[in-house]
């Protein structure tokens, strides 16, 4: 009896190994050497790009995973779309935080929905491609980029407990081709790369920057936390840090103890917000600044986007303007879920008032403040510049109708070359046609006001020569708070 029941212990202690005497464990299929996870940071850039005049591009990701040296691919990212054109000179959050198997890994997989975009016709002539064609100085839409996923080669180590960043940047020039007239194509070589190294004069503990993330302020603690929701490109969580500053160009907050104590989630207050953060190398996303766009005590919807030519379109008149962003208060259904480059027909009514949102450079500019010359009347709206306005008697239809009671100037991205350094400004070549530039434009920077990455300061724009740049910056096409400056920059991102 005694043998028999040492064997039947024995056996359950054979079985106890294999299965725990109580059912089949999970077998692991991916990266099977040590266990634990790690945590992955996703972010998306894009090179700037020469020599095109694309003023909108929609890239749809639907999926993005790595593929590790054993074992099926793991996924990290679901589904998004992401505006490229902003993208020149800023960075995108794709995913933070992810958790991820340690081990190693090969590839990341890239999949893209259809792309879509829209460009000005500056070539003088028409472009014909497939059956569509787009007169000269048109604004058309691009051929959609197929759906199809890309796979980059990258050696991954990941350790348990590690954090890791990745940056996707997306070089469109490689994708637009010359094929039918005109053509996007995300197979062509080069189309998108692996950054794992911070840009140059990325603060140290910081692995990129998050810049003009805009939006209505729906949670906020003073000193800890606030969260800002985009109508187009979803929610942002960040931490508000000891070092984070706030400004108010507009005096929105002049009867409060300060900017700080002002912004409220209330919604009988609803504010509107810009905010400048970086990625930390621990995935924290820490504020470096808030810029307080809009208070308003009653519901007003907003608007944000690119004034495009209206002179051979539908809007012949008024003003045409190509959707980024959009804080809708109201619940228009018009306005409610538009996308990237959803376009409308601006009416300015008389009584409109016009300010700047100077932003990090409120203290920079010779005058402070949001009344800045240069933009102050409908006579002073250009094409090329984004402008963000209040709207009312918004009207349904291939462009939505509305009028406008306010318009606030914000930043442009632009990209070109390098032309020449001079003190604290430089002048770019390869500026889009659309803008109209027979001479290479000015752009001014500040000490203490405009970011650079990418080099140190304006001084690292001369080497090398034609260097490629992209600019966040206000643009005074006619009058400039600065002499022989086109562009204000609050920031400059060298390539």
């Amino acid at each position: 009896m005694k043998f028999k029941a040492f064997t039947l212990l024995l056996l359950c202690g054979v079985l106890f190994a294999l299965t725990s005497c109580s059912g089949v464990k999970t077998v692991c299929t991916t990266n099977c050497g040590g266990g634990g996870n790690a945590t992955l940071n996703l972010t998306l850039s894009d090179t700037p790009p020469t020599g095109v005049n694309i003023v909108s591009f929609t890239l749809p990701i639907v999926g993005i995973s790595l593929t590790p040296s054993t074992g099926s691919p793991v996924s990290v990212f679901s589904t998004g779309n992401f505006e490229l054109t902003h993208l020149q000179s800023d960075s995108a959050p794709i995913a933070v935080g992810v958790s991820v198997p340690a081990g190693s890994y090969t590839s990341i997989n890239v999949t893209l929905g259809t792309s879509s975009g829209i460009f000005v016709n500056a070539s003088g002539s028409t472009i014909t491609y497939g059956t569509n064609t787009c007169v000269a100085n048109a604004v058309c839409a691009l051929p959609g980029g197929a759906a199809t996923t890309i796979s980059i080669p990258v050696t991954l180590s990941l350790t348990a407990n590690q954090v890791h960043w990745v940056g996707l940047d997306v070089n469109l020039n490689n994708a637009i081709t010359s094929s039918n007239g005109i053509s996007i194509d995300f197979t062509q070589t080069g189309v998108m790369s692996v950054l794992t190294t911070p840009r140059t004069n990325i603060p140290s503990g910081d692995v990129d920057s998050i810049d003009d993330f805009t939006g209505l302020v729906t949670a906020y603690a003073k000193g800890s936390s606030i969260t800002v929701k985009s109508g187009t490109r979803g929610t942002m969580v960040a931490t508000i840090t000891s070092t984070t500053t706030f400004d108010d160009p507009q005096s929105l907050c002049s009867g409060s103890p300060s900017v700080a104590d002002c912004i409220s989630a209330s919604t009988a207050t609803p504010f509107v917000v810009s905010v400048q953060a970086y990625l930390t190398n621990t995935g924290a996303i820490n504020v470096s600044e808030v810029d307080v766009i809009d208070s308003s005590t009653t519901a007003t919807d907003q608007v944000e986007g690119f004034i495009y030519p209206t002179s051979t379109s539908s809007c012949s008149g008024g003003f045409g303007l190509l959707l980024f962003d959009d804080a809708v208060t109201t619940g228009n259904s018009t306005l409610t879920g538009l996308t990237y480059g959803a376009g409308f027909c601006l009416t300015i009514s008389p009584t409109a008032v016009f300010l700047v949102d100077t932003g990090l450079l409120n203290n920079a500019l010779p005058t402070a403040g949001a009344s800045q010359a240069g933009f102050q009347s409908p006579n002073d709206i250009a094409v090329g510049q984004m402008v963000r306005v209040h709207v009312s008697n918004v009207t349904a239809g291939t462009l939505v109708g509305a009028t406008v009671n306010s318009v606030l100037l914000r930043y442009s991205r632009i990209s070109g070359t390098v032309n020449a350094v001079s003190g604290q400004n430089f002048s770019i070549n390869g500026a889009p046609a659309y803008l109209g530039f027979t001479l290479p434009p000015v752009v001014a920077t500040f000490i203490n006001g405009t970011i650079f990455e990418g080099a140190t300061d304006i001084s690292g724009l001369s080497s090398p020569t034609a260097r490629p740049v992209a600019i966040r910056a206000l643009y005074f096409p006619k009058t400039s708070p600065v002499s022989s400056a086109s562009f204000i920059a609050a920031k400059v991102r060298a390539n």
